[in-house]
């Protein structure tokens, strides 16, 4: 039986779970967890899902982006930019320029 994009999102594990030696935490507390991840060149990191937050590129860099619905898209991450996730998103990356380092502020609750 074929997985539908509802499917995979539900099956889709947080990023820590899923890519361990790519993400850590930096800061927690009761109100938010903020993660620190690292892509070297070429590194993919299967589908995962973030909690609601926001995203800021500490560098600049090319990624590539497939959503739960195998749609993929490409985008160039400009240094200092924000991006909003909404909660429980699900996404696979592969990363397609140089080392890519992200901090991505999760809210609890």
């Amino acid at each position: 039986m074929a997985s539908t994009g509802t499917a995979a999102k539900a099956l889709a594990r947080h990023i820590l779970k899923v890519a361990p030696r790519s993400a850590k935490v930096v800061f927690e507390n009761e109100v938010v967890r903020v993660i620190e991840i690292t892509m070297r060149k070429d590194q993919r990191i299967p589908m995962h899902s973030h909690n609601k937050g926001l995203s800021y590129s500490v560098n600049k860099g090319k990624i590539k982006s497939m959503d739960e619905y195998g749609k993929s898209r490409v985008f160039n991450v400009k240094k200092g930019e924000f991006s909003w996730s909404d909660d429980g998103e699900s996404h696979a990356v592969e990363n397609l320029g140089r080392t890519l380092r992200e901090l991505s502020v999760e809210f609890k609750g």
